[in-house]
C-alpha cells in the first residue's frame, strides 16, 4: 500500500498524476521514471519528431520540451518551499511556453540530454531534503503544494506524457 499523505497537500487534479505513481518511495519513482522516459525517447525517429498525432496538438518535440519545462517550474517551486518559503509563486502558461520557444531546431540528442540534466538535478534537490523540508507548504498557482506532492507531481506528468507519447504517437 503505498502512502497517499501527498494527496492533501495539491489541488484534485494533481490526484490523477499522483496515481500514475506505483510506490511512495519518491527518489527511486524519480530513477524509474527517467529510464522509462528515456526507453521511450530513444523510439523517436527523427520522422516523427516534428509529428502531432492529431491537428492542432503538440508535436512530439514540443511533448518532450512540455516534460522538461514543467519539470523545471515543478522543481523550482519545490526548492522554494523546501526553504521554508511561503512566497506565493505565479502559475505559467504551458502553450504559451511552447510558442516561444527559441526556434525548437536543436537536435533532438540534445533535447534528451537536457531532460536528463534536469532530471538529475531533480534527484539531486530531493536527495537530501528532510521531512520537514518536504512538507512545507507554499503556494503556486493559487494552490497549495509540499516539494513532496510537486515531487510526485513530476513523476506522475512525466509518466502521463511519456505513455501518450507512446500510444498516440508511436503506437506501441
Amino acid at each position: 500500500m503505498k502512502n497517499k499523505s501527498h494527496y492533501n497537500d495539491a489541488s484534485e487534479y494533481c490526484h490523477y498524476f499522483f496515481d500514475l505513481v506505483p510506490t511512495s518511495d519518491l527518489l527511486h519513482e524519480l530513477v524509474v521514471s527517467r529510464d522509462e522516459s528515456l526507453a521511450v525517447f530513444r523510439k523517436i525517429s527523427p520522422a516523427l519528431e516534428n509529428h502531432a498525432y492529431m491537428a492542432g496538438k503538440w508535436t512530439v518535440r514540443e511533448v518532450v520540451r512540455h516534460i522538461i519545462d514543467c519539470e523545471r517550474v515543478y522543481a523550482y517551486r519545490a526548492m522554494r518551499f523546501s526553504r521554508f518559503d511561503a512566497t506565493p509563486l505565479p502559475g505559467f502558461d504551458e502553450d504559451e511556453y511552447i510558442r516561444n520557444v527559441a526556434g525548437g531546431s536543436e537536435p533532438f540528442s540534445e533535447m534528451i540530454n537536457e531532460y536528463i540534466a534536469v532530471r538529475e538535478a531533480t534527484i539531486t534537490l530531493y536527495q537530501y531534503m528532510s521531512d520537514s523540508m518536504m512538507d512545507f507548504r507554499g503556494t503556486a498557482n493559487e494552490v497549495v503544494y509540499t516539494a513532496r506532492s510537486l515531487g510526485f507531481m513530476t513523476v506522475g506528468h512525466n509518466l502521463h506524457h511519456c505513455r501518450f507519447l507512446d500510444t498516440h504517437y508511436l503506437n506501441t
